[in-house]
């Protein structure tokens, strides 16, 4: 039996563009949770309001999409997060359940949503459901 390795130096390249793209992936990571940090969401009677950068607002009047999504860290669901995306025109803004009174959030949604009525799909109304905002009270 012959035992063959790849030699070090026909792997190089490899290793060096291995390393390189982890680390980019790294650093975008790293720039979207301080981007996360540094982000303000502002939301009232009005609208919804996310700053600085990349500034995007909403107004409840003129909502024209909302979905809320839950995503698993484990096969049983029973960790996780929801992502509360909400469209107007050219401004998308996504919000993660993280943020303190996210289930208020999406309440307001919810209501705006009522008042143009929208069409929320089934997965949103379950999500809405499983945190305790109901569509009928909104």
């Amino acid at each position: 039996m012959v035992e063959l390795r790849y030699p070090v130096s026909s792997l190089v390249y490899d290793y060096l563009r291995g390393i390189l793209g982890l680390a980019a992936l790294f650093l975008v990571w790293l720039a979207n949770t301080a981007l996360r940090h540094a982000s303000r969401i502002r939301f009232d009677e009005e609208g919804l309001q996310s700053v600085p950068w990349p500034k995007k607002s909403i107004a409840w009047s003129g909502l024209e999409e909302m979905a809320l999504r839950y995503y698993s860290t484990r096969r049983k669901r029973k960790d996780g997060w929801m992502t509360l995306t909400l469209k107007a025109g050219k401004d998308k803004i996504d919000i993660e359940s993280t943020l303190p009174h996210f289930a208020d959030i999406v309440a307001r949604a919810a209501y705006a949503a009522k008042k143009a009525h929208l069409p929320l799909d089934q997965i949103t109304l379950d999500n809405m459901d499983a945190i305790g905002v109901k569509v009928d009270a909104a």
